[in-house]
């Protein structure tokens, strides 16, 4: 599990990735992603830390993604992502939802992550859908998929029809789930879970 070393300067930088699975132009699963992103960069700087935010966006990696989930052999691109993705303090992981589940892009993605790459590590879940029926998707659904790889999901997630967009509702839970990941990520949670595994292994 590979943690991205910190440069020693006053003010200790963090690295937040958003894996966004969205495909329309604008999307709305993007939108969703880099709000709850920038939440989370001003509940950061409220304590006197920067950020550093990275978007994935899948759809710029599709071909990469479906030649590994069948040959076992990711890229060099998609190796790059996902070292990126491992690296991170903290992650937003937004889909839509199509056919009461995340897509297909977005799980083929997760299918050729190594399943330590994320080990302990703070998570937002976010997803966009065409109603209210997909309400519990990013709980019942999305949180499954994380438990696997063992991170730690905020305990506030998200699903947002169009219709929610800049409305007081969206917004308040857009800067809990902000401030739950920005508690998580400050806390060191899973840098001191990792070293305390290294020195085990040690024995």
């Amino acid at each position: 599990m590979a943690l991205a070393a910190k440069a020693e300067t006053g003010i200790r930088q963090y690295h937040l990735t958003v894996v966004n699975a969205g495909i329309s132009d604008p999307s709305s699963t993007l939108r969703l992603a880099e709000e709850i992103a920038q939440k989370t960069t001003e509940y950061m700087a409220r304590h006197g830390k920067e950020v550093t935010v990275n978007t994935v966006t899948l759809k710029d990696y599709a071909e990469d993604i479906a030649d590994a989930s069948v040959t076992f052999r990711p890229s060099e691109k998609l190796k790059a992502v996902i070292r990126s993705v491992s690296e991170s303090d903290g992650l937003i992981a937004a889909s839509p939802i199509y056919k009461a589940s995340y897509s297909g892009l977005f799980k083929e993605f997760w299918d050729v992550v190594e399943q330590d790459a994320i080990f302990n590590m703070p998570v937002v879940l976010a997803a966009t859908g065409g109603s209210d029926r997909h309400a519990l998707v990013p709980d019942v659904v999305m949180r499954g998929l994380f438990a696997f790889f063992r991170a730690v999901p905020a305990a506030t997630s998200l699903m947002a029809t169009k219709e929610d967009f800049d409305t007081p509702e969206l917004n308040n839970r857009e800067a809990r789930a902000a401030s739950e990941l920005g508690a998580l990520m400050l806390s060191g949670v899973r840098q001191q879970v990792c070293e305390e595994q290294k020195s085990a292994m040690k024995w």
